[in-house]
């Protein structure tokens, strides 16, 4: 799961002056018209088929390999160590342990440190640029000195994780090179994003919009389409090891209910009152 990101557009600030009543009145016909467009786009989201369709897309394909998977969720307990190999640790670890506990909490996984560092089934990593190539041999397992060196090169930020048998998830590792996230403005979306992936949602499309799972959102925090895309996947009736097949009849099952029609409405307020939102506060 590597990152690629464009710089964020810029933006041009339009200052109007006098109008005469005819002119105002053709402005604010125009300004109601295009608010209306504006909030139907914004509310696309919101359509069951689109978040299906979604789903799909990030849980079931995979980044860098063809064919839809089956479902990947964690059905144990994560114990986290989160490794500082950088400066700034204390910065690191609140953003990480925030964002953390907001997934705890949007899937009802149990999440908490480990005891020891040998005990984790999840390592996060701060580090540094001139560290990648030493750590995906070390920390991803990789021998391939081509794969190597094109992961090192690519990547703002690198998270993976192994499946059981069952594809239910065994352990992940994200790795965060700090300088490199900084000089993109991505430390924030970094630690969202792979934590976020490492969940059990692996892949970036830009087809999924709002999302942080999209490379070109200028998003750094968890969408209400991501909230939705997470309680899905934790929702008891979908078991890891699902296909394509078997896995439609409960989406739409769920996506049917009552209850979670109303959490569709909802989701973007929920999504705002916890995480690292809270830092904007």
């Amino acid at each position: 799961m590597l990152k690629k990101y464009n710089s964020a557009p810029s933006t041009k600030a339009v200052a109007i002056q006098t109008y005469s009543k005819s002119a105002r009145r053709l402005l604010m016909t125009c300004l109601l018209s295009c608010s209306s467009i504006s909030l139907a786009d914004n509310a696309h989201w919101q359509d069951p088929q689109y978040i299906k369709n979604s789903f799909i897309e990030i849980a079931l394909n995979n980044e860098y390999t063809s064919g839809l998977a089956k479902v990947r969720k964690w059905t144990r307990p994560i114990s986290y160590s989160i490794i500082h190999r950088t400066a700034d640790q204390t910065l690191h670890q609140q953003i990480s342990e925030i964002h953390l506990k907001h997934l705890a909490s949007i899937t009802g996984l149990k999440i908490q440190p480990a005891t020891a560092e040998n005990k984790a089934n999840l390592k996060i990593i701060f580090s540094s640029e001139k560290l990648i190539r030493q750590e995906l041999k070390q920390d991803f397992l990789l021998h391939n000195q081509q794969q190597i060196t094109e992961l090192s090169r690519q990547g703002i930020c690198l998270a993976h994780f192994s499946t059981y048998p069952d594809s239910s998830i065994k352990q992940a590792v994200v790795i965060i090179p700090v300088d490199r996230a900084r000089a993109h403005a991505k430390l924030l979306s970094c630690v969202t994003e792979e934590l976020s992936q490492i969940m059990g949602l692996p892949n970036d499309s830009d087809k999924v919009f709002p999302s942080i799972f999209n490379d070109h959102s200028q998003d750094d925090y968890l969408s209400g389409l991501d909230f939705l895309l997470l309680k899905l996947l934790y929702n008891p009736t979908i078991k890891a090891g699902m296909n394509h097949g078997q896995v439609i009849p409960q989406l739409n099952k769920i996506l049917s209910q009552d209850e979670f029609q109303q959490l569709i409405h909802q989701s973007e307020q929920l999504v705002h009152q916890q995480g690292l939102y809270r830092l904007l506060n």
